[in-house]
């Protein structure tokens, strides 16, 4: 699974910082790829150039550009208006890794978003997103012992327009987030860093919590940064060596959050009757063909990858007691509705015929696309579905368990929409129901 690959008009503590945070770098395995983002140096002299640079290049590359980073050392005078994010060439790999994934999935899904509900407005729906106000002051918790140092970082959040709450207990810190409405928590770790790192560890195991950006704040002598992250922290700060710029960089993560949340609500509002399939609540098969039209004319503009995957109910021993077609209905309304929850919300599921689903997955390889689709025939292939009272050789409250066959396939350069949904549907097995 081929990682988006990265142009660097920076030095060279830029290239390795970034490849480091595991992102291949235009030109250095000499192979062509989409570039999914250009990062433009914003430091000393070459500030002054930045903006224009990133004006230059956004004509000339339209939309195969992808986004703009600035890499920057905090320096309030660098004009990074022109900018889709920044990065601190101060942070971690782990942190810039988690920053770039972060805005590159939001970035694929507003994409998708805006052409999906073009796509639904041929169907009866709402042609544009509906408009979500997520513009309320940020909250964010801070936990960790009282003093000057809380007190400092406390006072930069709220200098940048965000409601600290602080909290000197990790019980009053989990009653807070549990009662209350934080966009995320600050973890002063200073002399109980083993309670810190188990705090930010308990976030992450709460469905809940698990998404919540959460930056935890060491003293200079912090001996494992790296674990930090790897606990579940979503960044990671010296306290005291530049609070403001750690406090603006966790209110990015919250805009970046309440971005996600809410292309999360506008997918699941992007419906419409005629495009809905009523036994699965998956898109009906029209729909999806009109829509893959679309998302093939934007790959192909973007230079981006796109892949689909077909998912078949298998002819096997339990599918064939069913005595009915009635039966059978049933079966694959259940299998739908549960894979309706196992894909992103920026993948668009459908069902292709009476047995087959297929997912098209934009900006995603094959690669990706086989391992998505394999874990979502091992879900079903593991769950016990209620055959009613419409099966032979079982009894009536014997639950069913099915088989599925999976075929995956990437655009090529040459294809249509046809194209690529006919050979995805070619390596399916030939047997059916």
């Amino acid at each position: 699974m081929a990682k988006p690959q990265i142009l660097v008009l920076a030095p060279q503590d830029a290239m390795t910082a970034l490849s480091a945070a595991g992102f291949p770098l235009a030109g250095e395995d000499g192979l062509r790829r989409q570039t999914a983002a250009i990062v433009v140096e914003t430091r000393g002299e070459a500030g002054a150039k930045a903006a224009d640079l990133v004006r230059s290049l956004r004509a000339a590359l339209g939309p195969r550009a992808g986004l703009f980073f600035a890499w920057s050392d905090g320096n309030p005078d660098q004009d990074v208006s022109g900018f889709d994010g920044i990065l601190d060439c101060g942070a971690s790999p782990t942190a810039l890794a988690a920053r770039l994934n972060s805005s590159l999935r939001i970035a694929v899904m507003a994409d998708e978003a805006r052409l999906r509900f073009k796509s639904l407005g041929k169907f009866g729906g709402a042609p544009k997103p509906p408009t979500l106000h997520t513009q309320h002051q940020p909250r964010i918790l801070v936990f960790g012992p009282p003093g000057p140092d809380m007190l400092r970082f406390t006072s930069a959040l709220e200098v940048r327009g965000a409601q600290a709450v602080a909290s000197f207990t990790s019980f009053t810190a989990f009653d807070y987030l549990h009662d209350g409405d934080f966009d995320g928590v600050a973890i002063v770790a200073q002399d109980d860093v083993a309670s810190s790192l188990g705090f930010c560890a308990a976030m992450r195991r709460n469905a809940r919590l698990f998404h919540m950006p959460c930056m935890v704040l060491g003293s200079p002598d912090f001996a494992k940064p790296e674990e930090a992250i790897s606990r579940g922290a979503t960044d990671f700060a010296i306290l005291g060596d530049d609070d403001g710029a750690s406090a603006e960089r966790l209110l990015d993560f919250v805009d970046e959050k309440r971005s996600r949340d809410a292309l999360v609500l506008a997918f699941a509002a992007a419906r419409a009757p005629h495009a809905m399939d009523q036994g699965t609540g998956l898109y009906v098969a029209d729909f999806f063909k009109s829509h893959l039209e679309s998302l093939v004319a934007r790959a192909h503009e973007t230079d981006r990858p796109l892949s689909v995957a077909c998912v078949r109910i298998a002819p096997d021993p339990v599918t064939n007691a069913l005595k009915s077609g009635r039966g059978l209905d049933r079966l694959v309304g259940q299998a739908g509705a549960m894979m309706a929850r196992l894909v992103r919300a920026e993948d668009v599921a459908a069902r292709l015929d009476r047995i087959t689903f297929v997912v098209a997955f934009p900006s995603s390889d094959e690669d990706a696309a086989d391992i998505a689709a394999r874990r979502i025939a091992a879900v079903l292939e593991c769950t016990a579905f209620d055959g009613g009272s419409d099966v032979t050789a079982y009894s009536n409250d014997a639950p069913l368990q099915i088989k599925m066959h999976i075929a995956c396939a990437a655009l090529l350069p040459t294809d249509s929409a046809l194209d690529l949904l006919s050979r995805v549907q070619v390596r399916l097995p030939s047997e059916r129901l």
